[in-house]
């Protein structure tokens, strides 16, 4: 509806904004602003301002900004109209009279609304009806309990024409009915009949609850096994995400959403105290239904199905964000295991199996980075070339002039390390592309003289240089020293141990001082210390192994699962390589 300008102008002035966020926000006034916690996401220190002077809120955290009506719009999920009237009862002004034309379009789209929900409330009563076994039967074997069915409003449609005879007995506009595609007409015979037929039917609803659309569920194998409502005046696909209204609260309480492929999947982790679930709508994810999640969430996380239809998805996924991210606003990434999808993990895992997957989510620049390195092969200089081109040109689609530069810096790294990673001639040891595993630890004193071997002999270390960069000492000034130490010797590895020495600390000089005097005295071969430090990293990886295997172990013996033993043979059949590579 439009409105003078001059009345929303007045409007807003005679309302302050501190005065209708303060019913549900606690302020604190600082000079001519008010500061709290954000209303649209979660966080502990407070990081939104408001203005009455100016007329505007604005989080320093999530970005929400705008004026009062918007406020009530977003934070509230009223319709322009509704808070637009809400204010002017506040302000005891009078809306202007609407123009015929939008009289007629509100009224229109209140009827549309009432048809949406008297189909509901028919898919529901069939659904625990004497005709709805079907329906509850293919329920029940998925393992949604009545009270969950009733709370997510599911139904079922019958076959033939059952609703469309029931808007004709109850005088609606049929018409009106084919419009929200509830109704078809058969081209042949000219008959009225209804769209869903003999599915189980999930209710889809706007931000106020209201149902805007249908998703229809086969019972048995067959195509469309979903079949959504057309696009129409209420219900656009790439708008709306399933579930939202249900999962909100805990999404803003929590800062984090899952978004999953299907209705079923998202039933299913709610049932399993997951209430943060919501899908898209049988469609790839849009830009639209991205900004959505992140108005009330910093990193959604998306959990698409483990087969490969799934990974796609993900990275479609990954390549619509990225254009569009914005400082702290991201995706996480949930990998399953091929063919599970979230409903398969919570019924033939278990939750708790769901949750360590959710801990363990992959970062954004993490799955882009893997998703371009198994794109582009870097075995020959001009694929490098190629590689580094593509990263660039991929890097250069993120809009946001800030977040574009920290991944040019990162990515950059990345590279460095992929390139000076590559030389020939080094020494990789036996079985270390075989299964990840955490990087050897060694103890103090071996950690001391793995320093002194590189400090002294470069040139015996060079070979096993990535194997020592990967290394985790137990100290972390010995470990910082060990990495600047790697770090050298990758970029010229031609170095002399007086170029190391004088790169170094004096601290670590003085650590290492007893452990540099021994190798002086023993004036060892350039061959035997090499193969020293290649024992000494063997025997570390061992332990590393050793240490993985007793922790899989204490898994198996609590429960008995088949990967977990897989994972055990796996890693002594890495020891054995190991040893007799020694």
């Amino acid at each position: 509806m439009a409105l003078p300008p001059r009345f929303l102008e007045e409007l807003r002035d005679k309302v302050p904004l501190s005065t209708v966020i303060g019913r549900k926000v606690k302020l604190t006034r600082r000079g001519h602003e008010y500061t709290g916690l954000c209303p649209f996401h979660h966080e502990k220190t407070p990081s939104f301002t408001i203005n009455d002077a100016k007329g505007f809120y604005h989080c320093f955290g999530c970005g929400a900004h705008g004026d009062i009506i918007k406020y009530l719009m977003d934070a509230e999920k009223m319709p322009f109209m509704e808070a637009v009237e809400h204010l002017a009862g506040m302000a005891g002004m009078k809306v202007p009279e609407s123009s015929p034309a939008q009289l007629a379009q509100e009224k229109r789209r209140g009827d549309l609304t009432a048809i949406m929900e008297e189909a509901c409330r028919f898919f529901q009563t069939q659904l625990f009806s004497m005709g709805g076994e079907r329906g509850k039967n293919y329920l029940i074997r998925r393992g949604i309990s009545g009270q969950v069915a009733k709370q997510f409003r599911l139904g079922y449609a019958p076959s033939g024409s059952a609703l469309t005879a029931h808007f004709q007995a109850k005088g609606f506009d049929i018409k009106e009915c084919m419009n929200l595609g509830l109704v078809v007409r058969n081209a042949k015979t000219g008959r009225l009949h209804d769209y869903f037929y003999d599915r189980v039917i999930f209710p889809i609803l706007d931000r106020r609850k209201r149902v805007i659309g249908f998703g229809g569920r086969m019972m048995e194998k067959g195509e469309p096994k979903y079949l959504n409502s057309p696009e129409t005046a209420l219900f656009h696909k790439g708008e709306q995400l399933y579930a939202l209204p249900n999962a909100i609260e805990t999404i803003r309480q929590k800062n984090e959403v899952i978004l999953v492929e299907g209705y079923m999947d998202v039933i299913a982790l709610h049932s399993a105290g997951f209430t943060n679930a919501v899908a898209p709508l049988g469609t790839a994810l849009t830009e639209q239904q991205i900004k959505i999640l992140w108005q009330s969430c910093d990193e959604p996380l998306i959990c698409f199905d483990g087969d490969g239809a799934g990974r796609k998805a993900s990275v479609r996924a990954l390549n619509r964000a990225l254009p569009i991210l914005t400082p702290g606003k991201s995706l996480r990434f949930v990998f399953l295991p091929d063919p599970f999808d979230p409903d398969d993990m919570i019924r033939k895992k278990s939750p708790e199996a769901f949750a360590q997957l959710i801990k363990e989510a992959r970062s954004f620049a993490d799955v882009l980075w893997d998703t371009l390195t198994v794109a582009h092969p870097v075995d020959t200089p001009e694929r490098m070339a190629k590689f580094e081109k593509d990263v660039r040109d991929t890097v250069a689609l993120i809009q946001d002039t800030t977040v574009r530069g920290y991944y040019q810096k990162d990515f950059k790294d990345r590279l460095w390390k992929l390139t000076h990673g590559s030389k020939k001639g080094r020494v990789r040891l036996a079985g270390r592309r075989i299964l990840p595993i955490h990087s050897p630890t060694p103890g103090l004193a071996e950690a001391r003289m793995l320093l002194a071997y590189v400090l002294c002999y470069p040139q015996a270390a060079e070979p096993f240089i990535e194997d020592i960069a990967t290394t985790r000492l137990p100290d972390k000034i010995l470990n910082d020293a060990l990495q600047e130490m790697a770090a050298l010797i990758l970029d010229m590895p031609e170095i002399t141990s007086e170029t190391v020495i004088n790169s170094i600390q004096p601290d670590i000089m003085h650590l290492l001082s007893a452990e540099i005097e021994m190798l002086k005295r023993s004036d060892r071969e350039t061959g035997e210390v090499s193969r020293e430090i290649g024992r000494m990293l063997q025997q570390s990886r061992i332990q590393a192994i050793q240490t993985e295997i007793a922790q899989e172990t204490e898994r198996y013996l609590a429960n008995p699962d088949p990967e977990v033993w897989e994972n055990i043979k796996a890693l002594k059949k890495e020891i054995e390589k190991l040893s007799e590579s020694e």
